[in-house]
């Protein structure tokens, strides 16, 4: 635990010398070794707290306390370490990205607001649509092929202001950790990433009040102990966007836009004993946006998650959890005679379970079950007013069952090589009520084409799709400083996000695997060189992946997806592949440090069709929307003195993939645009630099009360990069436009404090 605060540190390196066994501290802090009778040396350490290496005898079953000692001014802007100096080179796990987010305060970031996905798409093999846009990709994969849970609950959005920020405040949270490639076959659900985000109890000790004000919002936590062993955190933030959209130019399209956002988190932890603890995590968003015009988007989420954790013996814990989260969207139109609401939800219902064991020093055994229950709206359409001339319309719910069990065990066969290997099983139904068309054979699918329909009763399953998710990763340790890694892995995914542009907005919709729309199927090769130099102080990583993907979704050109009641008609089946290299290089001591990400990355897609009218590009693989070759990331931080600190942004990426016309043709006596090619354009290359001074009022690690300064500007040389290319024919003349999110230099300062 964290000698300060007492609260527990997650994912700490325990390592036994003389036994050569290790692991690392569960979500409540704790571990178990099993131990033959004699004397050890303990070595503990953990990412932004002072190593220890304790001296124990051990001559009896016991529990020990060990506490660390925060060390948050030495370290860099953002890390991509694992739990001790030397753990990326000796851990059975690679591609994996960790997040100091005590560092985010003094990063150049748009408008002053810290944010974690925005820090996350610095690492290598992690980009972004474009700017402003929601959502991350992850070597080519979808935003929806990620699994991003906030203490162990799905988050089905996880942006405010269509894109802008992350929808977690950076104050709240513990700890971050991106999978890239292979993770634990504890989870599933998705076939490209795992972010797991976890928010921070709070103090045992005393309370404590914390938070920031930058240009955009406010910010503030307090957390503190309400009785013995029963903590509180709660915390808030709101924005206050309208006043800069003010600052707008006459007549701009961002003057006369309106915004809003707020978000808030509660977490509760009792610990009883020193074998059981209890915890109960909450979180709420909403967001609104309106556009100049007639249209108002509001979307809002909702969380809630409860744990108990309890050590049922020296060397077997059980983990039992239950959560829901909830997401909801909305569209308001405001024209006279013409108002409605346009409504769309997602339900998930969870309950899971674990068991972790420990055969002996060198041997864990990991097994669990889960089960989910999903509710889909696509779609519910209201006028709203007594004069509006809209139709209401509503879509047929869906609803589906999702079950996983797993086994999952990580072996030190010998002191050079190490083997983790997981075993899932999930299986997946579509649930009724539901009426499912038959189609003609041998022909498209069409609304015409409907021949038949079959309706379901409630709860009765209608397709049901399932299969075997292996997992396995090899690490062999060529030195003592440099290893040779491996991993493998199978995911399934079973419900998809409906949206045919590349970022997401608040019109896209969730829908769940049926008779027409097969579970997602991705199978990923990766494998890295890993090598330390001087003493850990430079980290040195290059790895390779390469991975297909199965029945993803496309859309057929012209695809109509709001309100569809016909979607399937719509919906085209295509495989994908993703392949790339990695090369990372961090500088993790001195005054000077710092990392340099850069990643070569291909994402391509081919649909799968038989009839020559629905084929894409012929059937050839085409560049998807996410395909962005070149990739380079580089960041410095320069420690000054009087707790001044440089920090700088230098970002380049290749273009996303547009479609362009290539031509023009005549129909019904009016000129019309050509567009043979999808994706066989590109957007200009992006490129950026940021900068920030910050400065640390602390006199010492200790000091309890004090604040963080930082001076920021985003886009230093005010490069218009831009986010889009559309074209318009103005009689016999086709122009064609650019649109820059953020086409000038912007100034921040933000204002953090502790008390």
């Amino acid at each position: 635990m964290r000698a300060d605060t007492t609260l527990p540190i997650v994912g700490a390196s325990v390592f036994v010398t003389e036994s050569g066994a290790g692991t690392t501290t569960d979500e409540q802090g704790r571990f178990s070794v099993s131990l033959r009778p004699g004397s050890y040396h303990i070595s503990l350490s953990a990412v932004g707290f002072k190593s220890d290496r304790p001296f124990i005898v051990v001559n009896a079953n016991r529990t020990a306390v060990f506490r660390l000692i925060s060390q948050t001014f030495e370290l860099d802007e953002v890390e991509v370490r694992d739990r001790r100096a030397d753990q990326n080179v000796k851990d059975v796990r690679m591609s994996q990205i960790q997040l100091d987010v005590r560092q985010l305060k003094k990063m150049p970031v748009v408008l002053g607001e810290p944010d974690i996905l925005k820090a996350l798409t610095l690492q290598a093999g992690v980009s972004t649509a474009g700017e402003g846009t929601g959502g991350f990709n992850v070597r080519g994969g979808r935003t929806d092929q990620n699994l991003v849970l906030l203490d162990g609950a799905p988050m089905y959005n996880t942006s405010h202001l269509l894109g802008f920020y992350a929808n977690v405040s950076s104050d709240v949270v513990q700890d971050i950790n991106l999978y890239k490639g292979s993770f634990s076959s504890q989870y599933g659900g998705r076939i490209s990433s795992l972010l797991l985000v976890n928010t921070r109890a709070g103090n045992g000790e005393r309370w404590r009040l914390s938070g920031g004000i930058s240009p955009i919002s406010g910010r503030v936590v307090i957390d503190g102990p309400i009785a013995k062993g029963l903590t509180l955190m709660a915390a808030g933030r709101v924005a206050y966007p309208n006043w800069i959209l003010q600052s707008f130019p006459e007549r701009s399209a961002a003057k006369e836009s309106r915004a809003f956002f707020y978000d808030g988190n509660l977490k509760l932890n009792y610990a009883p004993n020193a074998a059981n603890t209890v915890s109960l995590s909450a979180y709420r968003s909403a967001d609104r946006f309106k556009f100049p015009g007639d249209t108002t988007y509001g979307w809002q989420s909702n969380v809630v998650s409860g744990w108990w954790s309890s050590l049922l013996s020296r060397n077997l814990q059980l983990n039992v959890n239950a959560l829901y989260s909830g997401y909801q969207y909305h569209v308001d139109g405001e024209t006279e005679g013409y108002t409605f609401r346009l409504t769309s939800y997602i339900q998930h219902r969870e309950a899971k379970a674990d068991l972790f064991y420990t055969l002996f020093d060198k041997h864990k055994l990991q097994v669990g079950a889960n089960g989910i229950l999903y509710r889909i709206q696509k779609g519910d359409l209201e006028p709203t007013g007594d004069n509006s001339s809209i139709n209401p319309k509503t879509l047929e719910p869906e609803n589906a069952r999702e079950l996983g069990i797993y086994a999952n065990t990580e072996w030190i066969l010998t002191p050079a090589i190490t083997l983790q290997a997981g075993l899932r099983y999930s299986t997946f139904s579509q649930l009724g009520p539901q009426t499912v068309y038959r189609y003609a054979e041998k022909v498209p699918r069409t609304p015409e084409t409907v021949v038949d329909s079959t309706v379901f009763a409630g709860g009765k399953p209608i397709q049901t799709y399932g299969g075997w998710e292996p997992r396995l990763g090899l690490r062999v340790q060529l030195s003592s400083s440099m290893s040779l890694k491996l991993n493998y892995s199978r995911n399934r995914q079973y419900i998809h996000l409906i949206s045919n542009t590349t970022a997401i907005t608040p019109s896209d919709f969730w829908k769940v695997s049926d008779s027409f729309v097969p579970a997602q199927v991705a199978d990923q090769l990766a494998i890295g060189l890993f090598k330390n130099l001087n003493d850990n102080a430079i980290e040195l990583a290059v790895e390779g992946y390469y991975k297909t993907i199965d029945n993803l979704v496309e859309y057929r050109n012209g695809a109509t997806l709001l309100l569809n009641e016909r979607l399937e008609t719509d919906l085209l089946q295509a495989r994908g592949k993703a392949y790339g290299v990695e090369l990372s290089v961090a500088k993790n001591k001195g005054k000077l440090t710092g990392q340099f990400n850069y990643s070569y990355a291909r994402s391509l897609v081919a649909v799968q069709t038989a009839f020559s009218e629905l084929q894409v590009n012929q059937g050839d693989y085409y560049p998807s929307n996410f395909d962005k070759p070149h990739n380079l990331n580089v960041q410095t931080r320069l420690a000054m003195r009087y707790n001044w600190t440089f920090t700088t942004n230098f970002v380049y990426s290749t273009g996303v993939p547009a479609t362009y016309p290539d031509g023009q043709y005549v129909f019904a006596n009016q000129p019309t645009l050509n567009y043979s090619k999808r994706n066989a354009d590109r957007i200009q290359d992006y490129h950026r630099l940021d900068v920030a001074f910050s400065k640390d009022t602390r006199l010492s690690n200790r000091q309890t009360r004090y604040s963080i300064w930082t001076i920021g500007i985003y886009n230093v040389y005010a490069r218009k990069n831009p986010y889009s290319v559309y074209f318009n024919r103005s009689n016999s003349r086709t122009d064609a436009y650019r649109l820059a999110v953020f086409g000038t230099l912007i100034p921040s300062i933000t204002y953090n404090f502790n008390f």
